[in-house]
């Protein structure tokens, strides 16, 4: 195997000791894409969102600090994902204003129209069936509610790119066209490699 092989394999379901270290790198290299990829979002002090593929917790604590009265979910489909996950975000959910649930995207644990915003960070390219699991966000979030995605953008046609299910930023928009989104807008220019897409039911 491959070592792009082994590192889509973890990225896709961390499992064992070597997950656990991919999600505390997680932790680590990525504070930055998730500050970025919120720092244009309007997110309500009260809103309910709901992070996707949370790993090790980073992007969930990232939220929680931007609603002061409302509620963020955090779902993995690995556990020691959630149970790392748990332990960054331990203050908030003592607090009651993060929830973490082990899940599968392809049958989302909630309510039709239960989240204001869903964010996707790093975790696209693993979905089993994108067409289908974006259905499955439309679902869940409220009218006018924002799904917001943040991934890296490789060259095409580089090693990187053949590793990736949309691998230009006309695939995004045509995917998120589809499931009947609106008001797309898309960020391949401010941070060099990472793509930054927001989308309205």
């Amino acid at each position: 195997m491959s070592i792009i092989e082994k590192i889509q394999s973890q990225g896709g379901h961390p499992s064992g000791i070597i997950g656990t270290l991919i999600g505390h790198m997680m932790n680590m290299a990525h504070g930055n894409i998730y500050t970025w990829g919120l720092q244009d979002i309007t997110i309500p002090m009260n809103a309910t969102c709901l992070d996707i593929g949370c790993g090790g917790g980073k992007a969930v604590r990232t939220l929680a600090e931007k609603t002061v009265t409302g509620k963020v979910y955090g779902l993995d489909h690995s556990a020691e994902m959630i149970r790392l996950s748990g332990r960054t975000n331990h203050a908030f959910i003592t607090k009651g204003i993060v929830e973490i649930h082990q899940g599968s995207i392809s049958t989302l644990p909630y309510s039709d129209a239960y989240f204001d915003m869903v964010t996707a960070f790093e975790t696209i390219q693993f979905w089993p069936n994108i067409p289908n699991n974006v259905m499955e966000i439309k679902r869940v979030l409220r009218p006018s509610g924002t799904f917001l995605i943040v991934n890296r953008y490789p060259p095409e046609q580089s090693k990187w790119s053949d590793f990736l299910q949309l691998k230009n930023a006309q695939a995004y928009e045509n995917m998120l066209n589809a499931a009947g989104f609106h008001d797309i807008t898309l960020d391949t220019a401010t941070k060099t490699g990472w793509i930054k897409v927001a989308a309205r039911t």
